[in-house]
């Protein structure tokens, strides 16, 4: 007699996804709230992954997490688009054992996020919007150009005290002046720099 297979169906059956990003490759683990299903190491694209979860484990209702990082919060707005629920996590916040510290690997990570997930003892951090976040990086890229813009300015008055040109009283200043910019332009070096 001719038997047909049937296709899974994960209908009703919550399904954790721990993700270890990286940017060549991404480590996930996927389980059930008692049951560590599978770990696999995968292309880092949020589509890829959603295809994975529905075509392994179809109509299953996916959660999943990873760690706040230099991934950034693209991942989380995409997982979103696809259902999926997806929270970002500070690592400091994730429940370790000494094992899990002592033999740190990505697989490990990725299996500890998924169970502490189904263990429900995780807490997402603020994810801010586009916009919220355009700002963000408008004020911290302002805030890295300032303070390199000091940094040179310290190294050039540092330099000249260095080589014993004294400053006039008039430019000694945090704040530089066209007229301070002339004085240093005018400045005879012996040797060409």
């Amino acid at each position: 007699m001719y038997s047909q297979t049937r296709s899974p169906d994960f209908s009703g059956q919550e399904l954790y996804v721990g993700i270890d990003t990286h940017k060549k490759n991404w480590k996930v683990t996927v389980r059930t709230r008692d049951t560590h299903i599978k770990t696999f190491s995968m292309e880092p694209s949020p589509e890829k992954l959603n295809n994975h979860l529905t075509q392994h484990y179809p109509k299953g209702t996916y959660r999943s997490t990873y760690e706040a990082g230099f991934c950034g919060y693209w991942i989380h707005r995409k997982l979103k688009s696809y259902n999926i629920d997806n929270i970002i996590v500070n690592p400091a916040d994730v429940p370790s054992t000494n094992k899990e510290r002592d033999r740190k690997s990505d697989p490990i990570d990725s299996a500890k996020l998924s169970r502490e997930l189904a263990n429900h003892s995780l807490t997402g951090i603020f994810v801010p919007d586009v916009h919220q976040e355009a700002l963000r990086n408008l004020h911290r890229v302002y805030e890295q150009n300032t303070q390199r813009t000091t940094q040179i300015k310290n190294r050039i008055k540092g330099y000249l005290h260095f080589t014993g040109i004294k400053l006039p009283e008039e430019f000694d200043k945090p704040c530089w002046s066209n007229n301070f910019l002339k004085f240093l332009l005018e400045i005879p070096f012996t040797e060409p720099l």
